[in-house]
């Protein structure tokens, strides 16, 4: 998935000024930071809030240790944090510098590692003249050829990502779901096998919802219905919401209404995810294609805050995104969530195995390629792994049921598990969001049912 949006938290106040990161490197620091020091991150923006948070708490040792560099203009996708990171981090001495680009969601976190030939755009650290910096284009527009400039404050530089992150695993990204929409010249031929063959690791589970433009006729709110219901929609089977009953089989509309399904690209991770888990798109190589999103005319749309907008415009719509896009105000004030099979989408129903829309994001750590510090990027995966130092999430609020990322335990268990029904935590690593264990596991494979595998449970 991949987003215009201010990141969360205490960041947010720190962003509004730069004077509040007087104590980072200077912008010759950064322009002097060796490569070996700098770690180059690519995908969803489904854990934004979380990732810059734990990177700031905890690789940085604070905000006050760091430089956080944005871009503006037409583009806030792009993102940069400089620091000297504490005490056993990295394996280098010095500043580091961590780029990061939610722009193209899952399809830059996997698509440049598969096709080592076409690294795709970053912010260039030894250009950067200015913060912020100033990056055109949009998702829509740019995003499927990359064609991303800067009218101001330094450049972009073509790189692959040293930590490749996705909504859902590489494997999924085939068939129905490939990223056919994106331009081959740039991102690199039809590489299915490739996907397939690409392994990764659970970092972060995120929790999905379906959104409703009920148009005044869709009454009920939140509407409920049964997953046959949902798919029988997104499978174009059901085409009005006359025909919709809830899981109380009554009517959820008071007259007639069209459904009007308003869909990301193809390669989309929260794409593949509604396909996958409520479609009913079957797994495997040869990713068999259901009649999903496929009509000719309908549109597609690049980003999280495109498709919101679209179906917040166009009464009888529907479509989809991760829970931290609460409707019911601003450009989502028509907008209304699904509860499935009777169940308000929740972080909480998610961790308790009461709701069923939820993958575990994975990452891709390609440093063995790229000759960076695979030590700086194992310990910004851990951090967000680990129950003392998990930075508080705005987006989604539970961590997956996975080995750490430095491969400990050997089990397919963290050591850390916590009971669903209480109160889970406030963890240290900034802010106040609750964070529950998730201890339910589709080992890496979205279309797989949830397996309860904690070993303990206090």
């Amino acid at each position: 998935m991949n987003r215009n949006f201010s990141i969360a938290a205490a960041v947010a106040a720190a962003l509004a000024s730069t004077a509040s990161f007087a104590a980072g490197p200077s912008i010759s620091t950064i322009n002097s930071t060796p490569a070996s020091n700098t770690v180059n991150i690519m995908g969803s923006s489904a854990i934004k809030a979380a990732l810059t948070n734990s990177i700031l708490a905890n690789f940085c040792g604070g905000a006050a240790n760091a430089t956080v560099v944005t871009s503006n203009g037409s583009n806030s996708n792009f993102l940069g944090i400089a620091c000297t990171p504490v005490s056993g981090q990295v394996t280098n001495s010095g500043n580091y510098n961590v780029w990061i680009r939610y722009e193209g969601g899952s399809v830059s976190g996997y698509l440049p590692i598969v096709n080592p030939s076409n690294p795709i755009n970053e912010i260039s650290g030894s250009a950067l003249t200015a913060n912020p910096i100033t990056v055109n284009g949009n998702s829509e527009t740019n995003g499927a050829n990359d064609s991303f400039t800067v009218s101001a404050g330094g450049a972009l530089v073509r790189v692959a990502p040293d930590l490749g992150i996705g909504d859902v695993e590489p494997g999924a990204i085939i068939g129905n779901n490939y990223p056919s929409d994106y331009s081959t010249s740039v991102f690199g031929p039809g590489n299915a096998a490739g996907l397939v063959g690409l392994k990764s690791t659970g970092i972060i589970d995120e929790v999905y919802a379906l959104y409703v433009n009920g148009g005044g006729i869709v009454t009920e709110n939140p509407v409920s219905l049964s997953q046959e219901t949902i798919a029988s929609i997104l499978t174009h089977q059901v085409t009005n919401w006359s025909q919709v009953l809830d899981t109380s089989m009554h009517a959820v509309a008071t007259g007639s209404l069209a459904i009007t399904l308003v869909n990301r690209e193809f390669g989309s991770g929260s794409r593949t995810a509604t396909d996958v888990l409520l479609a009913g798109d079957s797994c495997g190589s040869a990713g068999q294609p259901t009649t999903l999103f496929n009509k000719s005319t309908a549109s597609r749309y690049f980003s999280t805050g495109d498709v919101l907008a679209a179906a917040n415009s166009v009464a009888g719509a529907i479509t989809y995104a991760t829970i931290d896009n609460a409707p019911g105000a601003g450009s989502q004030s028509n907008l209304e969530w699904v509860a499935i099979n009777g169940v308000t989408p929740s972080n909480l129903a998610a961790a308790e195995g009461t709701y069923p829309f939820w993958v575990e994001a994975q990452f891709v750590n390609n440093t063995a390629a790229t000759g960076h510090d695979s030590a700086a990027v194992n310990n910004i995966i851990q951090a967000l792994q680990t129950e003392a130092t998990t930075a508080a999430i705005a987006d989604v609020d539970a961590i997956p049921n996975v080995p750490s990322a430095t491969g400990t335990p050997a089990t397919l268990n963290t050591t850390v598990h916590l009971n669903p029904n209480g109160n889970g935590i406030v963890p240290s690593g900034g802010g106040t969001a609750t964070v529950y264990i998730n201890p339910y596991t589709r080992s890496g494979t979205t279309c797989h049912n949830p397996a309860f595998s904690a070993t303990s449970i206090p």
